[in-house]
C-alpha cells in the first residue's frame, strides 16, 4: 500500500492537478482534521485552556468604546473637540463624541492616568439582571488595552512624518490590516496565522484528538492556519456531513431521497476502494477520516447542552424595541441572535472538550459590519449593544455548574483598525491604533493597559490631520500575552510571532502583565 501524503502535501499536489469531484474536495477542505505536528508536550493533567478571538471586521470606532470620562477633565474636553462635538441628531448630526451623561464610568484603578468610561451600551441590563462589560471590568474579569495596532518597529510622530521609520505595509487598507492582525507579520506577506503557528506547537498535547484544536464558526480564516494544523469549521448547530449523504456514522440518516441514495452509494463505493494512485488513496483516506470525525464531533456537541439563555433562545428577553423569540425557528427581530448563537455553539464545543480529547483550543468569531463611513453613532449604538449582551451570556454560560470554565478560557477582541477621530460629515474613516479588551478568569482585569493617547489633534499621539493615532502597543505584544498563557514557551515565541523581538525579549512574563500564569 502506498505511503499516505501529509495533508499539506496532499493539498499542494491537489492544487496543481486536474482534480475532479470538486464538491467532494470542497467538503474535505471544510472537514479538515488535525494532522500530527512536530510539537511540544503539555504538562500532565487536564489543564484545559482555550483562546477566543472576537474579530470586529471593518474597523471599529473603538475611541467611542473606551473613552475619557467627564471626570477626566482635559482628556474628555480634548475628546469632544477633536470628535467635532457631542452628537445630536438635530443640533450636531456630524458630531462623533458621546455625551458625558451617557458615558458609563469604569471603576478607578491606581494606575489610571485619568477617569475612564465606556460606551453607554456597555452598561448592565438591570431589568433582565444581565451584567454588562462595565460590570465585568469592575469585577476584575475584563481589561482594556489602549491604542494597540500594527507596527513594524517603534515609531514616533517625527519618524512617521518624515518617513525615516518603517511603517506596516498597506496601512489603512482593510485587506492588509486584517491579514496583519491575523498573522502578526506587518511587512512582507504570510499565509500562516499566529494561532495556526501556535497550534502547530501545541496540538500534539491533545491526546487522541478527533478534530483540530482550531475551531472556527466563521469559516476559513488566516488566523488559525498553520503549517500542519488548520481550522475546523462548525455552525451554530455543530458540524456538518456531506450534503445528501447518509453516513453510517450518523443517526438518524440524513435523507432517503433518490438523490440521497445515489450520492450515498457513490461516496460509499469510493471510500471502500483501495487505490494504487497515491493522490487518490490519500484523498479517500482523509475524506473517510473527516466523515468519521465530523460525526463524532456532532455527537459530542449534541450532548453538551447549556442552561444559559442566549439571544435567539426561547426565554431570552431582548431590550425594546426587539421582540423575544418564541421558538428555535422563530427568533424574533433581535440583531443579537446570530452572534449570540455563535457564542453558544462555542461554549457547547468547549463543554465537549474531554469527549473530543482536547486540552488546548482556539475559537474564531468574525462579527462584521463596522466600516461606518456614515451613521457611526447609531450603528455603534446597535452593534455595541449586541456585543455587550452576547458577551454577558457567554460569560454566564462559562460559569454554569458542569461547565465551570471561566478560569480556563480567555476572549480577546481585535479589529482592522480604529477610525478617524474627526468626522467626515456623516461618519468616520480608516485610521490606525485602537482599543481592545480581554475577558477571562486568567486576565488581570479591572484596569487599562498601555498609554491611552492624548486625543488633541496636535498631540504627539496623532499622526494625521484626520486623527489617526500612532499605536503605543504592537499587536505582537498583545498577542504574546495570549500565546504564553496558552502554553507556548518563551523559547518558542519567535516561531509564533516572528517580529516579537522588535518589541519584547521573550520571558516567562508577558510584555504587558495582562495575563496571569
Amino acid at each position: 500500500m502506498p505511503r499516505p501524503l501529509s495533508r499539506r502535501d496532499f493539498l499542494g499536489q491537489a492544487s496543481c492537478a486536474a482534480v475532479g469531484s470538486l464538491g467532494l474536495l470542497s467538503t474535505l477542505l471544510n472537514l479538515r482534521m488535525a494532522n500530527s505536528a512536530a510539537a511540544q508536550g503539555l504538562p500532565a493533567g487536564e489543564d484545559y485552556r482555550a483562546l477566543v478571538c472576537l474579530f470586529f471586521a471593518g474597523g471599529m470606532d473603538s475611541y467611542n468604546l473606551l473613552v475619557p470620562s467627564a471626570a477626566s477633565g482635559t482628556p474628555y474636553a480634548s475628546y469632544v473637540t477633536t470628535r467635532g462635538g457631542v452628537y445630536d441628531a438635530t443640533a450636531n448630526a456630524d458630531g462623533l463624541a458621546l455625551s458625558s451623561s451617557d458615558i458609563v464610568p469604569l471603576a478607578a484603578h491606581a494606575t489610571d492616568p485619568f477617569g475612564f468610561g465606556v460606551h453607554p451600551r456597555c452598561a448592565d441590563d438591570a431589568a433582565a439582571a444581565r451584567p454588562g462589560i462595565s460590570s465585568l471590568y469592575g469585577q476584575g474579569h475584563l481589561a482594556f488595552v489602549a491604542n494597540v495596532g500594527t507596527l513594524a518597529e517603534r515609531l514616533t510622530k517625527t519618524t512617521y512624518t518624515n518617513s525615516t521609520g518603517k511603517r506596516p505595509s498597506g496601512l489603512y487598507s482593510h485587506a492588509d490590516q486584517v491579514r496583519q492582525w491575523h498573522t502578526s507579520v506587518t511587512t512582507g506577506s504570510s499565509n500562516l496565522g499566529w494561532a495556526g503557528r501556535a497550534a502547530d506547537l501545541l496540538h500534539a498535547g491533545n491526546t487522541d484528538a478527533r478534530v483540530s484544536m482550531n475551531i472556527s464558526i466563521s469559516g476559513n480564516n488566516t488566523w488559525q492556519t498553520g503549517r500542519s494544523i488548520f481550522n475546523y469549521n462548525i455552525s451554530t448547530s455543530g458540524s456538518s456531513l456531506p450534503s445528501d449523504y447518509n453516513s453510517p456514522y450518523a443517526t438518524p440518516v440524513v435523507k432517503n431521497t433518490d438523490r440521497g441514495v445515489a450520492r450515498t452509494s457513490g461516496i460509499d463505493n469510493m471510500l471502500q476502494q483501495e487505490y494504487q494512485n497515491l493522490l487518490d488513496h490519500t484523498f479517500t483516506q482523509n475524506f473517510r477520516d473527516s466523515i468519521e470525525a465530523s460525526a463524532a464531533f456532532r455527537d459530542a456537541f449534541n450532548d453538551a447542552t447549556l442552561d444559559t439563555t442566549f439571544p435567539g433562545d426561547p426565554g431570552y428577553v431582548p431590550p425594546e424595541p426587539y421582540t423575544a423569540p418564541v421558538s428555535t425557528s422563530s427568533r424574533g427581530n433581535d440583531p443579537a441572535v446570530n452572534l449570540g448563537q455563535q457564542f453558544k455553539a462555542i461554549v457547547r464545543t468547549m463543554k465537549a472538550r474531554q469527549t473530543l480529547g482536547l486540552r488546548r483550543q482556539t475559537f474564531f468569531i468574525n462579527y462584521g459590519g463596522w466600516d461606518h463611513h456614515d451613521e457611526v453613532i447609531n450603528s455603534m449604538d446597535r452593534m455595541v449593544d449586541v456585543v455587550n449582551r452576547c458577551v454577558a451570556a457567554y460569560w454566564a454560560a462559562l460559569g454554569e455548574p458542569g461547565v465551570d470554565l471561566r478560569d480556563k478560557v480567555t476572549l480577546y477582541t481585535a479589529s482592522d483598525f480604529a477610525r478617524t477621530l474627526t468626522s467626515n460629515g456623516a461618519g468616520s474613516d480608516h485610521a490606525w491604533g485602537g482599543n481592545a479588551f480581554a475577558l477571562g478568569g486568567a486576565v488581570n482585569g479591572g484596569r487599562v493597559y498601555g498609554n491611552y493617547p492624548d486625543l488633541a489633534l496636535n498631540s504627539n499621539a496623532i499622526v494625521t490631520s484626520r486623527g489617526a493615532t500612532l499605536p503605543s502597543i504592537s499587536v505582537d505584544e498583545y498577542f504574546a500575552e495570549f500565546a504564553l498563557w496558552l502554553g507556548v514557551t518563551p523559547g518558542q515565541l519567535d516561531a509564533v510571532l516572528p517580529r516579537i523581538r522588535n518589541f519584547y525579549t521573550p520571558g516567562p512574563l508577558g510584555p504587558l502583565g495582562l495575563m496571569r500564569a
